[in-house]
């Protein structure tokens, strides 16, 4: 009697690949690079000459006793301008050059594998626009799901999900990795950062 051939649905991939040691002073630069560039910097604060008040000497120079004081609008009273707050204006971004970007995301990802906090998973798991197959993939934990060609119905499966954010393997980077406290990374995904990341 022939025996059935029974077929599986585990990740052949191996997350051992993201095992390299990079130094922790160039993630933190990385992140610290990809935090600021992503603020508006549009905040803005008045100066002393900027306040709606009168500018008329607060009492006379000499004969009170106390300090020598101007107007109401200095910074040292309440409600007076503000000395060396934000102008407005954003200064120009920061940036890094590719072999950094490329050497921090291997780092997190490295990190994450040794702390048991990167799985690989086979999308094919979860069925098209189904949240309760995802859910049972994923699970309740706050994670990020990594993607790269995955249909449309799996990422609608996925987005159902609050405790799940979607990114895409083609912008993965530092920043939106370590932010995330677990990271789910399809076998496509997989196959995209290792060529991405030229790690083969």
């Amino acid at each position: 009697m022939a025996t059935k051939k029974v077929t599986t649905t585990a990740p052949t991939q191996d997350l051992s690949i993201f095992s390299i040691e990079i130094k922790p002073s160039l993630i933190a630069q990385a992140i610290h690079v990809y935090q600021t560039n992503s603020h508006r910097g549009v905040s803005k604060t008045k100066t002393r000459g900027e306040i709606n008040a009168t500018k008329r000497k607060v009492y006379k120079q000499k004969g009170t006793g106390n300090a020598r004081h101007g107007a109401k609008s200095a910074p040292i009273y309440v409600g007076g301008g503000v000395a060396f707050g934000p102008t407005g204006l954003k200064s120009a971004p920061k940036s890094l050059n590719q072999k950094m970007k490329v050497q921090a995301l291997i780092g997190v990802l490295s990190l994450y594998q040794k702390e048991n906090r990167l799985v690989l998973i086979n999308s094919a798991s979860i069925k098209d626009s189904s949240t309760k197959s995802a859910l049972k993939v994923l699970g309740t934990d706050q994670a990020s799901f990594v993607f790269f060609s995955e249909t449309q119905g799996v990422l609608q499966a996925v987005s159902n999900l609050s405790n799940i954010s979607i990114l895409s393997a083609r912008r993965l980077n530092a920043f939106n990795t370590a932010t995330s406290p677990k990271v789910y990374l399809t076998t496509s995904a997989y196959d995209h950062l290792v060529t991405r990341l030229k790690l083969n």
